[in-house]
Parts: C-alpha cells; sequence; structure tokens
C-alpha cells in the first residue's frame, strides 16, 4: 500500500531540511570568524584611545612652550617655566609614564622638546603588549621684542613769543629719556632699545619788518658797528631775516648725552620773528634730513643689531608756516639750495615720502599749535602746517599750551597711539 504525500508538503519538509542543513555548517564558520573580529574592535578600541591621550601629552607640550616663549621673559627661566606648565597639564592616568627632555638652542631663539609616553593597553595585553610607546618631538620660536630704536627731532618755533616752549624742553631735557619710556610703558608701549634727541630751533629765513623797507640799520660784524644800508647794497640780503634762521644741532643718544643735551638746550632764549609766518616748513625740511636710525645697523651705544626704528618729527609753534617758495627767503643767502630744500609742496611731500629719506612704517609727525593757521606774507597766504596735515603720519598731539605743560605725557600719548609695540620675531 502506498501513501501520496502532498505536494506542498513535501516542498515544505525539504525547505526545512535545506535550513536545518545551512546552520549546521554555518555556525563553525561563524566561530571562526568571531575571533579576529574581537580582535580588530579591541585593537581600534586601543588605538582610539591612544590618540586620544598622545593629542592630550600634544596639547600640553603646545601650551607649556608658550608659556616658555613669551615675550621678555629671561631665556635662563623659560625651561622651568616649560617644565612646570608641562608637569600640571599632563593627565592624571599618564603621570607615572611621561619622560620629557627640553632645551634651548644656543642661538636662544627655539625651544625644543621630547617626550616619550608609555600608553597604558586595554586588549592588546592579552598578546603581551602591556603598553604602547609613543614619542613627540615639539618645538616653538622664542618670541623676542624687536631691537628698537626712537629717534625724536624736535622742530621748536624759537621767536620771540615761544619762551614758554623753550623753558618747558629745558625742564624736560635732564630726564627727558627715562620720564618718556616710563610713560610709554603707562601706555603699554615697550622701552626702545636705543633713543635719541635732536633739537632744531627756527625764526624766519626773510619775514621780518624790514622786507619792506629800502633801508635798514645794521651791525657790521667786521667792525661792530651801526651802519645804515639799502637794497642796493649787495650783502642787504644777509640782514634780512633772523641770525640765525635755523640752528641745529646732532643727535644726542640718551642718558649717555644728557649732559650734551642740556648744554645745547639751556642758552636758548626766544628771539626774532618780525611777523607771523616762520620758516617752519625749513624746519620740517631739516629734520627730514637728520641722520636717522636704520634698521639692520649696530649703533655704538646699544651694540645691537636694529630691527625697527622709529623717526619722529615733533613740531611746536603758534605762528603759519613760509611756503617753501618765500620769495624773499630765497634771496637770503643763507637759505638752502633747492637740491636741499624743495621750493614746492609737491616736492616737499615726496622728500617725506622717500624711504630712502625715512622710514616708512614707523614715521610721525607730531604737531603741537593749530595747524589750521594762516595768515599773510609778501607773497600773499601762507599756510604752510595746512599743507602738511593731509600727510601720512601727521598728527596734532594738542594745543601748544599742552604741549608745553605736558610735553613729554603728550608726546606719549602720540606715540603710544601710532607706534604697534612689541613686535615679535618669528
Amino acid at each position: 500500500m502506498s501513501i501520496e504525500i502532498p505536494l506542498e508538503e513535501e516542498r515544505a519538509s525539504l525547505a526545512r531540511d535545506f535550513a536545518f542543513s545551512r546552520s549546521a555548517s554555518f555556525a563553525p564558520a561563524f566561530a571562526l570568524l568571531m575571533a579576529p573580529m574581537a580582535f580588530a574592535i579591541a585593537m581600534t578600541v586601543d588605538y582610539s584611545r591612544k590618540a586620544q591621550l598622545t593629542e592630550s601629552i600634544r596639547s600640553a607640550a603646545d601650551s607649556a612652550l608658550l608659556a616658555g616663549a613669551r615675550l621678555n621673559d629671561a631665556d635662563a627661566l623659560r625651561l622651568a617655566t616649560v617644565q612646570r606648565y608641562f608637569d600640571t597639564q599632563v593627565p592624571e592616568v599618564l603621570k607615572s609614564k611621561v619622560s620629557s627632555s627640553f632645551t634651548i638652542d644656543p642661538a636662544a631663539t627655539k625651544i625644543t622638546g621630547q617626550i616619550h609616553v608609555d600608553i597604558p593597553t586595554i586588549f592588546a595585553s592579552i598578546l603581551g603588549s602591556s603598553a604602547s610607546r609613543v614619542r613627540l618631538d615639539v618645538g616653538v620660536a622664542i618670541a623676542k621684542a624687536q631691537i628698537t630704536a626712537l629717534d625724536v627731532v624736535m622742530c621748536i618755533d624759537a621767536t620771540g613769543s615761544m619762551s614758554q616752549t623753550l623753558n618747558a624742553v629745558k625742564t624736560n631735557a635732564t630726564n627727558f629719556e627715562a620720564n618718556l619710556n616710563a610713560e610709554l610703558t603707562k601706555r603699554g608701549v615697550r622701552k626702545f632699545d636705543l633713543m635719541r634727541v635732536r633739537v632744531i630751533y627756527y625764526r624766519d629765513y626773510g619775514g621780518n619788518s624790514n622786507v619792506k623797507g629800502a633801508k635798514m640799520t645794521v651791525v657790521d660784524p667786521s667792525t661792530g658797528k651801526s651802519k645804515s644800508i639799502t637794497t642796493a647794497d649787495p650783502t642787504y640780503w644777509n640782514y634780512v631775516g633772523d641770525q640765525p634762521p635755523l640752528k641745529a644741532s646732532s643727535f644726542f643718544p640718551l642718558p649717555s648725552q644728557k649732559a650734551a643735551f642740556q648744554t645745547y638746550v639751556n642758552p636758548e632764549a626766544a628771539s626774532g620773528g618780525g611777523d607771523l609766518p616762520e620758516s617752519g616748513l625749513e624746519c620740517v625740511n631739516e629734520a627730514m634730513n637728520s641722520a636717522w636710525s636704520k634698521p639692520g645697523t649696530t649703533p655704538v651705544e646699544i651694540g645691537k643689531k636694529l630691527e625697527a626704528t622709529y623717526p619722529v618729527i615733533v613740531v611746536w609753534t603758534d605762528a603759519a608756516a613760509h611756503r617753501p617758495s618765500y620769495s624773499v627767503s630765497l634771496k637770503n643767502p643763507s637759505y638752502p639750495v633747492a637740491a636741499d630744500m624743495p621750493r614746492n609742496y609737491t616736492d616737499l611731500k615726496k622728500k617725506w615720502d622717500n624711504g630712502a629719506i625715512i622710514n616708512q612704517n614707523n614715521k610721525l609727525l607730531i604737531f603741537f599749535g593749530n595747524p589750521n593757521l594762516s595768515s599773510n606774507d609778501i607773497d600773499g597766504k601762507a599756510d604752510g602746517w595746512q599743507q602738511l596735515s593731509s600727510w601720512t603720519g601727521f598728527m596734532v598731539g594738542g594745543t601748544l599750551t599742552q604741549g608745553n605743560a605736558q610735553m613729554v605725557a603728550r608726546l606719549a600719548d602720540a606715540i603710544a597711539s601710532k607706534v604697534t609695540m612689541p613686535t615679535l620675531t618669528q
């Protein structure tokens, strides 16, 4: 007797047999795969942990190096600073696993470090590796303030109405360098390595009351006696204007030549100036001709190579300025030649903007008084300061009264507002 099995049931039975057979063969294969998968996961965990802890060590080293490379710190203290900062920032779990060594190169320009850390493993220890050694080489440039020089050229109107300014200069000459650096420090400007001061007194090459006359009485320098001369006399124009119209010193390095600075300024008395416009532009021109400190040179006063220089011209006046081509001034035999003193505002400005003459990065022209002053001379309107007020680096430091009463503080205000310090070398 035979039993006939329905087709659907037969198919279901075959499917069960196949599934049983497939699962039976997959189990051993899966068991074989589990070991390497687990190992891979374990290694990934160890690697991730190693990367995380390594980054924390690098971060601690970086912050420590930056602390040791700060501006103005003594080199002898830098390594101690680095080590102290590093030790306090190492994660607690690694403190006994880290060794570090920091050094400064012979030129004291860079701090370098070598760090070894044994990072404990978790899963790799199964294979006998209880720690993974990491080496880090780190370094940073030491922040060094640039070696700087400040050159101040004082253009002082020394005509009859300027006694207070002359007295203020004399009063401040004694401790000018120390007091100015102290005021600059208060304003966040680091002390200059070299400070020099030059003084130029100016009056007028051709503006006194004798210009309009055809005759004047003068003292003959050869005899010491008075005489009357007219415009027909070949020496007439020697006596037009003040004597001398311009008086200039060389630079006084301070404080080493403080006494010479005082000796130069103390005898000067306010005098001259027959009309309101004076030869102020000629003074600025002479200031531009100064033997400015230059980057790359090594002044004997400090024995260090200059990296940045700050040329500053300061003007004190209560009068307008003649134009550079004032006709009467040009007749004065002592007036500078055209190759030295430009005859128009355009060429005068070109001189101010000439990097071969004056440092363009840090130049300043500080004015105490009213730059909008103007008055008339024989040639018409004299408004020289208004012409210069558009120059790059020109700024009003204050009124003449403020410039006299608070000379050093006002200079510090003006310099600090323009000078960006400290500047770091990298």
